[in-house]
Protein backbone atom coordinates (compact mmCIF):
# COMPACT_ATOMS: atom_id res chain seq x y z
CA UNK A 1 0.00 0.00 0.00
CA UNK A 2 1.30 3.46 -0.89
CA UNK A 3 1.52 5.97 1.77
CA UNK A 4 0.35 9.42 1.04
CA UNK A 5 2.14 12.41 1.96
CA UNK A 6 0.56 14.52 4.81
CA UNK A 7 0.44 18.23 4.05
CA UNK A 8 2.73 19.94 6.20
CA UNK A 9 4.69 17.12 7.18
CA UNK A 10 8.09 17.64 7.76
CA UNK A 11 9.08 14.38 6.85
CA UNK A 12 9.38 14.47 2.69
CA UNK A 13 9.67 11.43 0.73
CA UNK A 14 11.94 12.54 -1.41
CA UNK A 15 14.99 13.22 1.63
CA UNK A 16 14.73 9.30 2.27
CA UNK A 17 17.80 7.19 1.29
CA UNK A 18 18.24 3.98 2.23
CA UNK A 19 21.22 1.85 1.56
CA UNK A 20 23.63 4.39 0.87
CA UNK A 21 26.86 4.30 0.11
CA UNK A 22 28.36 6.67 2.41
CA UNK A 23 31.41 6.94 4.79
CA UNK A 24 31.87 10.33 6.46
CA UNK A 25 29.72 13.17 7.50
CA UNK A 26 30.70 15.34 4.97
CA UNK A 27 29.39 12.86 2.57
CA UNK A 28 25.91 13.07 4.13
CA UNK A 29 26.00 16.52 4.70
CA UNK A 30 26.51 17.07 1.45
CA UNK A 31 23.96 14.52 -0.31
CA UNK A 32 21.68 16.29 2.04
CA UNK A 33 22.11 19.47 1.30
CA UNK A 34 22.12 18.99 -2.36
CA UNK A 35 18.75 17.31 -2.57
CA UNK A 36 17.39 19.85 -0.10
CA UNK A 37 17.95 22.45 -2.37
CA UNK A 38 16.69 20.27 -5.39
CA UNK A 39 13.59 19.95 -3.44
CA UNK A 40 13.36 23.82 -2.59
CA UNK A 41 13.53 23.58 0.93
CA UNK A 42 16.66 25.24 1.23
CA UNK A 43 18.31 28.16 -0.70
CA UNK A 44 21.46 27.61 -0.12
CA UNK A 45 23.30 24.21 0.57
CA UNK A 46 26.30 26.21 1.56
CA UNK A 47 24.97 28.04 3.72
CA UNK A 48 22.95 25.10 5.66
CA UNK A 49 26.00 22.81 5.30
CA UNK A 50 27.46 25.80 7.38
CA UNK A 51 24.98 25.94 9.93
CA UNK A 52 25.14 21.99 10.33
CA UNK A 53 28.73 22.00 11.01
CA UNK A 54 28.77 25.31 13.38
CA UNK A 55 25.70 22.86 15.27
CA UNK A 56 28.08 20.33 15.21
CA UNK A 57 30.69 22.17 16.61
CA UNK A 58 28.40 22.95 20.00
CA UNK A 59 28.18 19.34 20.97
CA UNK A 60 28.18 15.58 18.48
CA UNK A 61 24.71 14.94 17.37
CA UNK A 62 25.91 11.16 17.68
CA UNK A 63 23.77 10.17 20.33
CA UNK A 64 24.36 6.13 20.66
CA UNK A 65 21.85 3.37 19.25
CA UNK A 66 23.93 3.75 15.99
CA UNK A 67 22.16 7.24 15.32
CA UNK A 68 22.92 10.99 14.57
CA UNK A 69 20.67 13.77 14.39
CA UNK A 70 22.55 16.35 12.59
CA UNK A 71 20.22 19.50 12.53
CA UNK A 72 20.39 23.37 11.01
CA UNK A 73 18.33 26.35 12.13
CA UNK A 74 19.06 28.82 9.39
CA UNK A 75 17.80 31.42 7.13
CA UNK A 76 18.69 29.14 4.25
CA UNK A 77 16.26 26.65 5.30
CA UNK A 78 12.39 27.24 3.19
CA UNK A 79 10.45 25.39 5.21
CA UNK A 80 11.01 22.39 8.44
CA UNK A 81 11.91 18.90 6.91
CA UNK A 82 13.18 15.79 8.18
CA UNK A 83 15.60 13.81 6.13
CA UNK A 84 16.41 10.14 6.66
CA UNK A 85 19.76 7.94 5.91
CA UNK A 86 20.06 4.26 6.25
CA UNK A 87 23.90 3.48 5.72
CA UNK A 88 24.86 0.58 3.69
CA UNK A 89 27.89 0.24 6.18
CA UNK A 90 28.17 1.82 9.13
CA UNK A 91 30.97 4.38 10.33
CA UNK A 92 32.05 6.79 12.88
CA UNK A 93 30.31 9.88 12.97
CA UNK A 94 33.07 11.96 14.76
CA UNK A 95 36.89 10.77 15.58
CA UNK A 96 36.32 10.14 18.95
CA UNK A 97 32.99 7.95 18.97
CA UNK A 98 32.90 4.74 20.77
CA UNK A 99 30.20 3.59 18.25
CA UNK A 100 29.18 3.42 15.12
CA UNK A 101 26.29 4.82 13.33
CA UNK A 102 24.02 2.85 10.74
CA UNK A 103 20.95 6.02 10.45
CA UNK A 104 20.97 9.41 10.12
CA UNK A 105 18.15 11.77 11.12
CA UNK A 106 18.74 15.37 9.18
CA UNK A 107 16.42 17.92 10.79
CA UNK A 108 16.30 21.62 8.89
CA UNK A 109 14.84 24.34 10.20
CA UNK A 110 14.49 27.76 9.28
CA UNK A 111 15.88 30.67 11.39
CA UNK A 112 12.87 31.66 12.49
CA UNK A 113 11.49 28.52 13.69
CA UNK A 114 7.84 29.56 16.16
CA UNK A 115 6.96 25.50 16.36
CA UNK A 116 10.26 24.36 17.25
CA UNK A 117 10.16 21.09 14.77
CA UNK A 118 13.72 19.89 15.47
CA UNK A 119 13.04 19.94 19.09
CA UNK A 120 9.60 18.32 19.62
CA UNK A 121 11.22 15.80 16.64
CA UNK A 122 14.13 14.99 18.90
CA UNK A 123 12.14 14.79 21.89
CA UNK A 124 9.35 11.92 20.43
CA UNK A 125 12.10 10.44 18.42
CA UNK A 126 14.42 9.60 21.77
CA UNK A 127 11.09 8.77 23.10
CA UNK A 128 10.72 5.85 20.23
CA UNK A 129 14.56 4.94 20.46
CA UNK A 130 14.06 3.41 23.48
CA UNK A 131 11.33 0.83 21.79
CA UNK A 132 14.31 -1.87 19.76
CA UNK A 133 12.10 -2.88 17.33
CA UNK A 134 11.36 0.67 16.49
CA UNK A 135 15.37 0.74 15.67
CA UNK A 136 15.00 -2.39 13.85
CA UNK A 137 12.44 -1.59 11.15
CA UNK A 138 14.79 1.32 10.07
CA UNK A 139 17.76 -0.38 10.10
CA UNK A 140 16.12 -3.48 7.81
CA UNK A 141 13.95 -1.31 6.08
CA UNK A 142 13.78 -1.98 2.49
CA UNK A 143 11.76 0.87 0.52
CA UNK A 144 11.17 4.91 1.40
CA UNK A 145 6.88 4.08 1.70
CA UNK A 146 7.93 1.46 4.80
CA UNK A 147 10.53 4.54 6.23
CA UNK A 148 7.94 6.94 5.40
CA UNK A 149 5.25 5.31 7.49
CA UNK A 150 7.66 4.72 10.40
CA UNK A 151 8.59 7.96 10.71
CA UNK A 152 5.54 9.46 10.23
CA UNK A 153 4.84 7.27 13.93
CA UNK A 154 6.45 9.79 15.43
CA UNK A 155 4.37 12.39 16.92
CA UNK A 156 5.67 16.12 16.31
Amino acid sequence: MKMEQKVNNPIQKGMLFLKQNISSKAEAFELLARQAKSLDLVNDEKLFMKALYEREEEAPTSIGFKIAIPHGKTEAVNKPFIAFVQLKDEFFWNEDDAEKIKLIFMIGVPKENKGNIHLKFISQLSKRLLDDTFIDQLIKAENEDEVYEILSSVNI
